[in-house]
């Protein structure tokens, strides 16, 4: 433990000294760092492709009128944080507050959205904006977003779980996981142990229910009321594989469980060994469109079990991932695209290019002079 403080109080350059000189770190191609100007120059990109700060709200595609849907919305506004996290800018202070002053405006009930992970997307971004901000707003939000599924949509039925849909066919690894995060967050945010009450047995049923001990997570399992049959989901998506390893991470930093960051570990190595191309594991093309947003989601939580746990020894991947995206970026404005190892096409929605810009935000050298 003590090891792992030292890593968590040193910079990304010192990091990778320690873990060498502690023996944590595994071997890996090198990668050349992303600098932290790079990293203005692909978020300052994003902006000026998609960003509309009249309207406040991100497009869906490079022209046009289209809003960015529900859940990439959130996706968006995660980014945003990211870029915040990196450089405490008031700009980017007030934008993270333009995205929900624009989305608000747009959707000022959540609950109406059949789709639950929808709203536990914005529910865990919502946690973050009040850390960002001391905003009440956001968290009172959050709070009332996570209830509303909660209480409305977990049963016993499956072992527990949450429905992903109103219709309650399924219970889904992009709720499940990302329920326990928002949770773990307002336990904290809130003192109020109830909510890590529920976080813990949301993470027990999901590791029951929707993984098979190796480190992959399923996608969801599905119940045929007819029938009274169920049907589990089995394959892996980089989104589902990151959400496990956030809910994981955060549980062992409250508890000091060393069973959770066991798991989240164990999930870590599994992606790189199974969800990645190439000699220095590159993420895979998961697809435009919703697949677009997977890895960004990954790599958010990667980055909290790497900073946050002391598990430096996946560093060196998730930079190559950082390189490798940007290297592929279009050159005429620097936008990237869904397959991070050839260089970006044409019609790239915002979800898509966030992702990248996400990797390259959360895994830009800062200790780089170059």
């Amino acid at each position: 433990m003590r090891c792992i403080q030292i890593l968590k109080n040193a910079g990304w350059a010192a990091r990778l000294f320690l873990a060498a000189a502690l023996g944590t770190l595994l071997p890996i191609t090198a990668a050349q760092a992303v600098t932290p100007a790079e990293a203005d120059t692909a978020f300052r990109s994003l902006n000026e492709v998609y960003w509309d700060p009249g309207g406040k709200f991100f497009r869906r595609e490079e022209q046009g009128p289209r809003k960015a849907d529900f859940w990439f919305s959130a996706q968006l506004w995660d980014t945003v944080m990211d870029q915040y996290d990196r450089t405490g800018r008031a700009d980017v202070k007030r934008q993270i507050n333009d995205i929900y002053d624009g989305f608000i405006n747009e959707y000022p009930d959540w609950t109406t959205n059949k789709y639950n992970d929808d709203i536990m997307w914005w529910a865990i971004a919502c946690t973050r904006a009040y850390k960002i901000t001391n905003d009440e707003r956001y968290l009172k939000k959050a709070k009332i977003s996570f209830d509303f599924v909660y209480d409305n949509f977990w049963d016993e039925t499956l072992g527990g779980g949450l429905y992903w849909i109103n219709q309650r066919t399924s219970k889904n690894s992009c709720l499940n996981s990302p329920a326990v995060i928002a949770a773990v967050r307002l336990s904290v945010l809130l003192k109020d142990p109830a909510y890590l009450k529920k976080a813990k047995s949301l993470f027990a049923w999901q590791k029951k229910t929707l993984t098979d001990g190796t480190g992959k997570v399923f996608d969801g399992i599905s119940y045929n009321k007819v029938r009274h049959t169920t049907r589990i989901g089995r394959f892996s998506l980089t989104y589902n594989q990151g959400t496990y390893i956030g809910a994981a991470a955060l549980l062992y930093q409250q508890t000091k469980d060393k069973t959770y960051l066991n798991d989240a570990i164990k999930t870590a190595e599994w992606t790189k060994a199974n969800l990645c191309v190439t000699d220095r594991h590159i993420l895979k093309n998961e697809g435009p469109s919703d697949g677009g947003a997977f890895k960004g989601i990954f790599v958010r939580y990667m980055k909290l079990l790497i900073t946050e746990c002391g598990c430096i020894e996946f560093l060196p991947w998730m930079k190559a991932n950082a390189d490798t995206a940007w290297r592929n970026r279009r050159p005429a404005d620097n936008i990237m695209g869904n397959d991070w190892t050839v260089s970006a096409g044409t019609r790239i929605q915002s979800q898509t290019a966030t992702s990248a810009v996400a990797v390259v935000l959360c895994f830009a050298d800062e200790d780089s002079k170059r």
